[in-house]
């Protein structure tokens, strides 16, 4: 709908500006004929009123705006096909004198069709004093018409501008979603295996696990379209996911959530980040890390002083033999990248593993 509205307003704006070019070469066109007619021989030699007469004048006026009409198509087909046509000063001005060239051959032209309609002998011969007035009204066209075609082909640049910023945005857009609905299959890959192993070993839980997995779901399918969250809602879906893995693992998972002490919650509503941030990061750590009853793994969500970012930090267990290609930081940092031109940042201790995400403002769904 809102691309067929924008097509719809692109054409009235093609219309009008088609309108007014077609007013202008009429009014150049009328001006250059009567200028012809009043400053070279024609008038003095036959001085009839056939010259004035109304189906000459319309004769005129469409076959100038043909003529002129036709430059702005070639350049524009100049400018789409063949750009490198006006790669030098040089190029350009071969193609002006192509134009002055037209214009002096439809002045010719005209000359000697108006001469012959008022019964001049001989209509082709121009005298040297009509050489020089058809040259000066050659000269005017071929100035206006320049100015017209240089305003063409800043039109045509400023909309070839429009529509690569457009592509770009798109193909943002495009890379962006690619990248965030790769969190969903792998997701729902280890929320089933849970839930296999919890239908079999403890069915009561079972039936909780799926519970919850629905409302964790259900918001991965709400946030699919999404390009940013509030962190509260963020924050809400975290706590639910972490409870699917405190169902599996009881007290070998522990989380724990550091707000600042600013005295107030409402930032939770203005810092946006995108969805599925932080369950990435605490995937990550269950992935990699060893986890045990006997030995909690804390994963801690720490917000920065001044609410411009918050880490993830949980205690570095490595497990043996799990191979990490770094997907999903990866995935993370392409979409910072994508989304707001901001980085990650990781860090990596003997004791610790964290990673910070800045928190953005002013972004919409």
């Amino acid at each position: 709908m809102q691309n067929s509205t924008q097509n719809q307003t692109k054409g009235q704006r093609n219309s009008y500006y088609n309108l007014l070019n077609a007013f202008l070469f009429s009014v150049l066109g009328l001006s250059s004929y009567f200028f012809l007619l009043f400053y070279t021989d024609i008038l003095n030699k036959a001085g009839t009123q056939q010259v004035f007469s109304l189906p000459l004048c319309i004769a005129v006026l469409i076959s100038f705006n043909i003529m002129c009409f036709s430059f702005l198509k070639l350049n524009s087909s100049v400018n789409a096909h063949y750009p490198y046509a006006y790669d030098g000063v040089f190029r350009v001005f071969l193609f002006f004198v192509f134009i002055a060239a037209i214009l002096i051959g439809y002045n010719f032209l005209l000359y000697g069709i108006t001469a012959y309609v008022a019964e001049v002998n001989n209509p082709f011969h121009l005298e040297r004093f009509t050489w020089t007035k058809l040259s000066v009204i050659c000269l005017v066209e071929l100035v206006i018409m320049c100015l017209m075609m240089l305003n063409h082909s800043a039109r045509f640049t400023i909309k070839l501008y429009r529509e690569t910023e457009e592509l770009k945005q798109y193909q943002s857009i495009a890379e962006f979603k690619a990248l965030q609905y790769q969190l969903n299959p792998h997701f729902l890959f280890n929320s089933l295996n849970t839930l296999l192993s919890e239908i079999e070993y403890d069915p009561a839980n079972a039936k909780l696990f799926t519970t919850r997995l629905a409302e964790v779901y259900r918001y991965i399918l709400q946030t699919q379209e999404k390009r940013t969250v509030p962190v509260s809602e963020e924050l809400e879906f975290l706590k639910a996911y972490i409870y699917l893995h405190q169902v599996r693992l009881g007290a070998g998972l522990n989380f724990q959530c550091d707000f600042p002490e600013s005295g107030t919650l409402d930032f939770l509503q203005e810092k946006r980040i995108p969805p599925l941030a932080l369950q990435l990061l605490v995937e990550n750590a269950l992935k990699h890390n060893t986890v045990n009853r006997k030995r909690p793994l804390l994963i801690r969500v720490v917000f920065a002083p001044d609410l411009s970012s918050l880490t993830v930090t949980n205690e570095l267990r490595p497990k043996k033999n799990v191979k990490s290609f770094g997907g999903g930081l990866n995935n993370l940092s392409e979409r910072y990248r994508l989304l707001a031109d901001k980085k990650i940042r990781i860090e990596k201790t003997e004791k610790t593993f964290e990673v910070q995400i800045p928190l953005l403002d002013g972004y919409t769904e």
